[in-house]
C-alpha cells in the first residue's frame, strides 16, 4: 500500500469514526428528551431519523473528512516524514478508541490500564 492510498484510507476511517462517534452523541440526547412510549416512540424515531439524522449525518461526514484532511496534513509536517501518516492515523485511533469505548460502552480505558500496570 503506497503513502496515497494509506492517507486516503486514515481519512475516510477517521471521518467515519468521528461522525459514528457525534452520531451516537445526538441519538444518546434524543432518547434523553422523548419520554414517549410504544408506536408514538417508534414513528418519532423515525421521523428523527429521517428529518435530523439524514442531512447532519451528510453534514457530519462532510466536516469530519475536512478536519480528518487537516488532522493529517499536521501530522506529515510535525514528523516530517513518510510515517508522519501512520503515526497521526495511529494517534487518531487510540483517540477515537478511548472516546467509543467511554462514549458507546461506558468503559474507563485509562482508569483499567492504570489498575493493570502496578
Amino acid at each position: 500500500m503506497n503513502n496515497r492510498q494509506l492517507t486516503k484510507f486514515a481519512i475516510y476511517a477517521i471521518a467515519v469514526l468521528c461522525a459514528a462517534l457525534i452520531n451516537e452523541f445526538v441519538i444518546k440526547y434524543v432518547k434523553n428528551h422523548i419520554r414517549e412510549q410504544g408506536y408514538l416512540l417508534v414513528i418519532m424515531d423515525m421521523l428523527v431519523i429521517v428529518l435530523i439524522f439524514a442531512p447532519a449525518f451528510a453534514l457530519v461526514s462532510k466536516y469530519t473528512k475536512k478536519l480528518s484532511k487537516t488532522y493529517i496534513k499536521t501530522s506529515k509536517k510535525v514528523t516530517n516524514n513518510k510515517n508522519g501518516n501512520l503515526l497521526g492515523f495511529l494517534v487518531a485511533i487510540i483517540i477515537l478508541f478511548l472516546l467509543f469505548a467511554h462514549v458507546r460502552y461506558h468503559l474507563d480505558v485509562i482508569q483499567d490500564l492504570k489498575n493493570l500496570i502496578p
